[in-house]
């Protein structure tokens, strides 16, 4: 009998559990800091057990990791290594959905002498689109030809039709992580040319993509497209971006927080004031009500009847909502906001939209358009469409692994054919319907 060890009991675990219990041959403990969530997670199943634990006490992770023929880890990302270090120590290898941080790339060396594989980015984004990049772009090498252009999108969003608020989002992951993300460091390749923002929102940098059923949607940089140039061999691009998808007015909108400091991250006294009293002070003036709104208008320079100010009057900035008497960054302030106004009510959906745009040549010059689509649409819950697109690629990477058909140590990502040739295939089994697009250039 296997021993799987799952750390994590968040909104994506389902169905990576039911990739593991469709087994037979396998026993799943999930650990988590929120026993009864874990205890959830496991009913009714008579190979699961729930197990409470800190990552952080140390001689419990070593103990759990111990007894297990394999860790699959959906913990925030910057617990991954410490779980990392404990896998390598006991020769046990860990997959995880997240980006592969620089400490958790610091193991490479470690894993390779010890045989063992880190297997990282399996989720949605990062993870399936790797998975459908390499396909691509091994399959145009393989006919002679190689790729110019790259540009890789993807969202989480909610359904059509129960978008339903001003601000076309909805959570299926922490509103700290969104806000946060809005913060960092974007650089991408357009034109031949490196382009480096402090955000993504900067004006310029984002786009628009046509959906298919589903109409316009934003796209704003997403981090540092050209780390990932070397694992796909694509040194030699004209353009290499990745983006993420919003519903129209999202980017003008976190352009509005981060002008007004209202994603900072260092914690300040916010005791005995509202959000309005709060804003006002950012702005100068005391002021609320009508004036306290022609006086953001002003600062950001938009008519008073911007779509902008409807959105961040609604999500409650301007409100006598009293604040935390406890030292507070404006970040999190923002992020309680996300918490309470954001949610998905029961019987509604959300959607996860994925589209890859290559240009390709062939061995006789010519050139194409290829397009790579995956939409998948669920009711939220335990089995979202993304959980089911984090969760489930994960829990196929997890059976390869048990099933010892990779033979490959180190930290990895998603791009070698063994990993993500039967990934694929295995979503294909389970419904996710993936669109593949070609038009010819020349």
């Amino acid at each position: 009998m296997k021993r799987v060890l799952v750390l994590g009991a968040g909104l994506v675990v389902r169905p990576l559990l039911d990739e593991l219990f469709a087994r037979g041959d396998t026993d799943v403990t999930v650990a988590a800091l929120n026993i009864d969530r874990a205890r959830e997670l496991v009913s009714g199943q008579p190979r699961g057990q729930a197990l409470e634990l800190d990552v952080a006490d140390a001689p419990r992770l070593r103990s759990a990791v111990e007894a297990s023929n394999l860790v699959v880890s959906l913990l925030p990302a910057d617990q991954h290594p410490r779980v990392a270090e404990v896998c390598l120590e006991f020769r046990v290898p860990l997959v995880t959905s997240s980006y592969i941080s620089d400490a958790m790339r610091a193991l490479d060396k470690k894993a390779r002498q010890v045989g063992v594989l880190l297997l990282n980015e399996t989720g949605l984004d990062p993870g399936i689109d790797h998975m459908l990049a390499a396909d691509v772009i091994h399959r145009v090498r393989q006919e002679g030809g190689d790729i110019q252009t790259f540009a890789s999108y993807c969202g989480g969003l909610p359904a059509p039709q129960d978008n339903d608020n001003p601000w076309g989002y909805k959570l299926s992951w922490s509103p700290r992580g969104v806000l946060v993300s809005a913060r960092s460091n974007v650089r991408y390749l357009a034109a031949g040319d490196v382009v480096q923002h402090p955000h993504p929102y900067v004006p310029g940098a984002g786009r628009s993509l046509e959906v298919p059923k589903i109409g316009t949607l934003e796209v704003y940089p997403t981090r540092d497209s050209l780390k990932y140039q070397k694992p796909y061999r694509l040194e030699h691009l004209d353009e290499m971006y990745r983006g993420t998808l919003r519903y129209p007015g999202w980017t003008a909108t976190l352009r509005s927080l981060l002008a007004l400091n209202l994603l900072d991250i260092e914690a300040e006294s916010v005791a005995g004031k509202t959000y309005a009293s709060f804003l006002g002070e950012r702005l100068g003036d005391s002021s609320t009500g009508t004036r306290l709104r022609e006086r953001l208008a002003g600062h950001l320079g938009l008519a008073p009847e911007d779509p902008v100010l409807h959105r961040l009057d609604w999500l409650g900035l301007l409100s006598e909502q009293p604040l935390p008497e406890a030292p507070t960054a404006p970040l999190d302030l923002v992020a309680t906001l996300f918490q309470q106004k954001l949610q998905y009510q029961p019987g509604q959906s959300d959607m996860v939209v994925m589209e890859h745009h290559f240009t390709a040549s062939r061995a006789d010059g010519s050139l194409r358009r290829i397009l790579k689509r995956m939409v998948v649409i669920s009711p939220f819950g335990d089995r979202s469409a993304m959980a089911r697109t984090v969760g489930t690629p994960a829990g196929l990477a997890a059976n390869l692994i048990l099933d010892g058909r990779l033979s490959l140590a180190g930290v990895r990502v998603p791009v070698d054919p063994t990993i993500y040739l039967p990934i694929l295939q295995g979503l294909k089994e389970r419904g996710f319907e993936i669109e593949e697009e070609e038009e010819e250039l020349t």
